[in-house]
């Protein structure tokens, strides 16, 4: 049986390293990065900005697969929280940028003119969702 569990651990660990990994080579390959970099005008910051995300990416990695509860009460949740949806939204609109979503369906929509309007409600949406699950679930 231990040798069972022991086996199990292993391949999700690895499983789960591989998928993160591939995640973050898939939007590296893409220039995400790049671009988010490039728009905060922090270039001087690349390799800090690089750190940062690898760091964030394998800390909080190991800390869902560990389960483990960080004792940060609900303020310290809040800020995390509000940070973790300032590098979504920023990582969001760099790769939009970057694939050019924004301008293709403007054009096919036919709402050039209204563009900004859009952008705001879904930045709203995506803030409303994030909260209604942060508050429900």
């Amino acid at each position: 049986m231990l040798i069972k569990y022991t086996l199990y651990l292993c391949l999700c660990t690895v499983a789960g390293s591989a998928i993160a990994a591939g995640y973050v080579a898939f939007i590296t390959l893409l220039g995400v990065f790049q671009k988010m970099i490039e728009k905060n005008k922090s270039a001087k910051y690349i390799k800090a900005t690089e750190n940062a995300i690898i760091a964030g990416v394998t800390l909080f990695n190991i800390a869902f697969l560990l389960e483990n509860r960080l004792p940060f009460g609900l303020w310290g949740y809040c800020i995390l929280n509000f940070f973790g949806g300032l590098f979504v939204g920023c990582l969001a609109g760099a790769l939009a940028e970057t694939l050019n979503i924004f301008p293709i369906l403007s054009r096919r929509f036919k709402i050039r003119n209204r563009l900004p309007y859009v952008l705001v409600a879904a930045a709203m949406g995506k803030a409303c969702g994030s909260l209604l699950q942060l508050l429900l679930f």
